[in-house]
């Protein structure tokens, strides 16, 4: 005949044995639970964490070191800002100086060009005389003599003329000459820095426009994103 299972009860000391060994594998599958991340509440632009998509851990890794370089390019931008405007100043101040030297050659090359004139009129006044001095056998006999006179005279005043003109080529020739070979030189030598700098501000211009246009796109793309400070330590720690 079965046995009723009302027929064995065990007692009650037993019975709590058996409860305590019942549970006791149940409590050690339970998992330890995790410690919570840390809330996204930071953004690289240093605004409070907007409605973006949450930045993975490598997209902020990208972030920062696109971060690093835009502030390093920044700098180098910077730095060379005061270099060419301190050229441009030393230019300009050449450039002056170089205005102030071209009108004293010009006005060196004014008297050369009045005693050119003066030397073509002295020619002028020579080619007069050889004729009138070829033409003296021609002239009646009465007249000669006095012809003689007044070329002799002539002659004197134009050899007088001639000397005057030749210290005055002496002192005008030279140093007009001079003058306008060291203007010409140091002319061409500030054309040149001016070309430089001009090639050198082009590209630093170039490369602050090309810095602004990385920033906006930075800040489009990370600086309002918010991301895990646990992220951001670990990067920092260097995983």
């Amino acid at each position: 005949m079965p046995i009723s299972f009302h027929a064995v009860r065990p007692a009650p000391a037993l019975m709590a044995v058996a409860l305590a060994l019942a549970a006791a594998p149940l409590l050690a599958q339970t998992p330890a639970a995790k410690p919570a991340p840390k809330a996204a509440g930071k953004t690289l632009g240093g605004n409070a964490a907007s409605s973006g998509k949450l930045m993975t851990r490598e997209e902020l890794r990208s972030c920062l070191k696109r971060l690093e370089d835009l502030n390093v390019a920044a700098k180098d931008v910077e730095a060379q800002r005061p270099v060419l405007d301190r050229e441009r100043d030393e230019l300009k101040a050449a450039g002056d100086t170089l205005k102030a030297e071209r009108a004293e050659v010009d006005n060196r090359l004014a008297a050369v060009r009045e005693w050119e004139v003066r030397m073509r009129n002295h020619a002028s006044e020579i080619e007069a005389f050889n004729k009138r001095s070829a033409a003296l056998q021609e002239a009646p006999r009465g007249q000669q003599e006095s012809l003689m006179a007044q070329l002799n005279a002539d002659r004197e005043r134009l050899q007088k003329a001639r000397e005057a003109l030749g210290a005055a080529e002496a002192g005008l020739v030279p140093t007009y000459q001079s003058q306008a070979k060291a203007y010409n030189e140091r002319a061409l030598a500030r054309d040149a820095k001016v070309n430089d700098w001009n090639a050198r501000n082009a590209t630093a211009v170039e490369a602050s426009v090309k810095q602004q246009e990385a920033r906006v796109l930075w800040l489009n793309e990370c600086a309002n994103r918010p991301y895990l400070e646990d992220d951001e330590k670990a990067i920092k720690a260097g995983k």
